[in-house]
């Protein structure tokens, strides 16, 4: 029997369970609750605030400060409009492959830590290991944050994370901040022969996407040639807005993003946006004297800073066998653990190109490395 086929059963059953972000993920949670402190892992729960979603982080070994973390988000994306061959929540085995929601991203690493906590728990441990497993992680890294205000609280100091989002367990010491903003317009409605007489908000918002893609030419000109792309970049994604062809439009919605270099100032992107938002609004004020935008931040996580000297980078070179770094654009918790003064690396199974879509997949070889590379991690806390 395979290393990953004596995972599979574990993530069989997390997969099985719908975390989708709208929905609870507490039964997730109780499960590897009930696994974790059944050999003997003290578990502290950290909920949202309607109760229905929860952190779990989880010790193994001395109390005490210093320890490895072992991080993984429990939510998934949803599975709408997707053109799934198979049922995405009952896990399906397809040659050296499994399939399901979640798989790769990232229910794959969580089924490996839980599977080898029996390990962990037998083995002379001279520095923690903790496990931690968050809510709502697709929406804006929001259940992790409790998290770790939970550790600060009660004076847990971890030495390092690993976060095994799906990277093929390369190293990646580096990734981008990123934030979802809104942005609404508001015009003022009229008879669309007469535009001068109003404004028409879908107009405005027109320009102000126009605007989004000017700033994201003018963000492309500072590079760090370690991301692919090796800029900041910003879209507009999502608009809405208007009633009829003939009316002007009292209103329109535009949702954007920016994923920026870490080492950058976002909020600098913000404000020249809004400054550029202005500038639009005011050549409508002849006919609308109170025609303007508005912009909110639905939710952002810093960026991941690399830094060749940090422990949690140190570690997984060390244990990977290669020295090569990575970063990517996408967002992780990792920007988050750090920031909190957790030095922070991202490393695990699975490739993040098959995440997000239908037929969701890990190989097992992954699984199999995954499980090898998390042993050594273990055996070093035993050092």
């Amino acid at each position: 029997m395979t290393t990953a086929s004596s995972v599979l059963d574990i993530l069989k059953r997390l997969i099985a369970f719908d975390t989708v972000s709208r929905n609870s993920n507490l039964k997730l949670i109780e499960f590897a609750a009930d696994a974790l402190s059944g050999v003997g892992a003290n578990v502290r729960l950290t909920h949202d605030a309607s109760g229905k979603k929860a952190n779990l982080f989880a010790t193994l070994g001395p109390r005490g400060d210093g320890g490895y973390v072992l991080s993984g988000h429990t939510d998934v994306v949803p599975v709408e409009g997707q053109n799934w061959s198979s049922d995405p929540f009952a896990a399906e085995i397809r040659g050296q492959r499994i399939y399901g929601r979640g798989a790769a991203d990232m229910k794959g690493f969580i089924a490996a830590a839980l599977k080898l906590a029996p390990e962990f728990a037998a083995l002379e441990l001279k520095r923690p290991l903790h496990f931690a497993f968050s809510f709502d992680e697709e929406v804006g890294c929001v259940g992790v944050r409790r998290l770790i205000d939970d550790l600060k609280t009660a004076g847990i100091k971890p030495s390092l994370a690993i976060i095994g989002e799906p990277t093929l367990m390369r190293v990646v010491a580096a990734h981008k901040a990123g934030a979802v903003i809104e942005t609404l317009a508001t015009g003022r409605p009229g008879h669309s022969s007469e535009p001068a007489k109003g404004a028409s908000a879908v107009m405005m918002a027109g320009e102000f996407i126009a605007s989004l893609s000017e700033l994201g030419g003018e963000l492309a000109n500072v590079r760090d040639d370690f991301f692919d792309p090796p800029y900041s970049t910003i879209q507009a994604n999502v608009i809405s807005g208007g009633s009829a062809v003939n009316v002007l439009a009292s209103d329109a919605r535009v949702l954007w993003e920016y994923r920026a270099l870490p080492d950058r100032d976002p909020a600098a992107i913000i404000r020249r946006v809004e400054t550029r938002a202005g500038e639009i609004a005011s050549r409508y004020s002849s006919g609308a004297p109170d025609a303007g935008f508005s912009t909110r931040i639905i939710a952002s996580y810093p960026g991941l800073a690399r830094d060749s000297d940090s422990p949690a980078v140190q570690l997984a070179c060390a244990l990977s066998g290669s020295n090569n770094l990575h970063a990517v654009s996408y967002g992780t918790e990792a920007g988050l653990f750090q920031e909190a003064g957790i030095p922070a690396v991202v490393c695990g199974p699975g490739s993040i190109t098959h995440a997000h879509k239908a037929d969701e997949y890990i190989e097992l070889s992954e699984l199999d490395a995954c499980v090898a590379f998390l042993r050594r991690v273990a055996q070093r806390a035993s050092v």
